[in-house]
This record gives structure tokens, sequence and C-alpha cells, in this order.
């Protein structure tokens, strides 16, 4: 029975991995290169490819549901991103980032350098203004200040890397150096799931829910409180989605089918 599982398990993930290569090959990148590269570059035109790249991660998020990685959005539903913030979230699969572009089109995230360049997709992110967070805070920040007052939102991973067992890993500063210099709020999202369906080192899809939660945003002056310094607040952070991602965990786990 288990061998029989791991077939189909097989199956499904070269599957879906194959229909999202040819999607990106024959439809997204070539459609997305035409589209900027024909008539007048505009802030309208990038406007449009934040919406197209957001539409196609909310499309994504739906086929994994056919075949059995539901995904939820779920917590604050006042919340429009019409306010730029600096959000976060904890990181533990190459599923996240799909979760993520699906939140709002208003929004840019820093990006490992294999994103960057990816032969897929790096032109398109490139295009969207992601940045590789490898160039360094310094160089990139002045770039991050104009999207920002332009109405754009940062989206970061404190922990850099993604879990080996969905645990939430030390937080670095940058996050919290950027809401500090541009004095916007942190925006807190938790993720549960999306390792466990996609592991780190994993190589095939397993079955389960995917829940993203949206929080209440925390300001800097509220920041500030919770500690003096950057170190002080990324450990004050980090506390934060250790207690949620257990209560997370615990919620969800609770639903979860008997074996």
């Amino acid at each position: 029975m288990s061998i029989l599982r791991n077939i189909l398990k097989f199956v499904k993930t070269v599957f879906i991995l194959l229909l999202y290569v040819v999607f990106m090959l024959v439809f997204v990148t070539p459609g997305a290169f035409i589209y900027l590269k024909c008539g007048r570059r505009s802030e309208k035109k990038k406007e449009n490819l934040h919406k197209f790249i957001c539409w196609c991660a909310k499309a994504g998020t739906s086929l994994l549901g056919l075949f059995g990685n539901p995904f939820t959005f779920a917590g604050r539903t006042d919340e429009d991103f019409s306010r730029p913030a600096i959000i976060t979230c904890n990181h533990q699969s190459h599923l996240d980032l799909l979760a993520m572009l699906a939140l709002t089109p208003r929004m840019v995230i820093l990006t490992a350098d294999w994103v960057w360049h990816n032969p897929l997709y790096g032109f398109i992110i490139r295009e969207a203004d992601f940045l590789p967070a490898s160039k360094g805070l310094e160089v990139i920040a002045p770039r991050l200040r104009e999207l920002v007052d332009n109405g754009y939102s940062i989206a970061v991973y404190p922990e850099s890397t993604r879990s080996l067992d969905c645990s939430i890993g030390r937080f670095h500063q940058g996050a919290f150096y950027l809401a500090e210099q541009y004095q916007i709020d942190i925006l807190p999202v938790v993720l549960y799931g999306a390792g466990k369906a996609l592991p780190k080192h994993g190589r095939l899809l397993n079955r389960g829910p995917i829940r993203m939660e949206i929080d209440e945003r925390i300001s800097p002056e509220e920041m500030r409180r919770h500690g003096d310094t950057l170190k002080d607040q990324a450990s004050y952070l980090r506390n934060y989605y250790v207690a949620r991602y257990a209560e997370m965990a615990e919620q969800m786990e609770q639903t979860l089918p008997t074996p």
C-alpha cells in the first residue's frame, strides 16, 4: 500500500511540475515579455504586472487544492494592504513564495539569488522590482524607499532559509532595520503546512492543508517598546512566531482526519 501511495505521489508531483513549467514557458514569461517590451514603459504597466503575478499565484494555490493541498487564508479580514508595511513570514518550503504572492499585488519580495536568476520566471520578478537580498540592504535601500513611497509593501523571510522541521529559526535583523528606516508597520503572517506538503529537501508533494494567517500590524512605536535594539526586536518577533505557530499547529492538527 505504501508503494502505491508513493507512486501516486510521484505521478502527482511530476504532473504538477510539468504543468507549471509549460505554463511558465509557453504563457506567463513570453506574455509578460511581449507586454512589457511593446510600447512605452509606465507605472500602470508595472501595476498590471504585479496584478498578473498575484493572479498566477492564486491560480497556483487553487491548483494545489485540487490535488490534495487546500490553501486557506485567514486572520484579519480588514487588511487591504493599502498602507505599506514590512510583511514577515516564517519560511518552510518552496511553496511559501506562492502563498506570499497570492496575498496582494502591492508587494515586492526580497529574494535569493537563484530566484532572481531563475530561467523560468527571473525576468518577471526582476521587472516587478523584486530585489536580491544578497546585494545588501545598504545597496537596495534607496530603491526600496521608492517602492514604499509608491505604496508597495516589502515581504521578508526573517529566517532567511527554509526550516528543516517547520520550527521557527533565528530571525535576522534586516526586516526591523527597514521598518525603522521607513517608519512603517511590521505585518506578521504565519504559515502552516507548506513544510509538511513539500519539505526543504523533499522531492515528492505530500497531501495536507496549507494555511496562512494575517495577524495584527505592529507599529514602529510598539516595536521599540519591545526592544531598544534591532536584535531585541528580532528576538521578540521570533518568540511571537514560536507561540503563534504552536497555537496554529494545534488548531490545524485537531481538524486533520485520523490516519
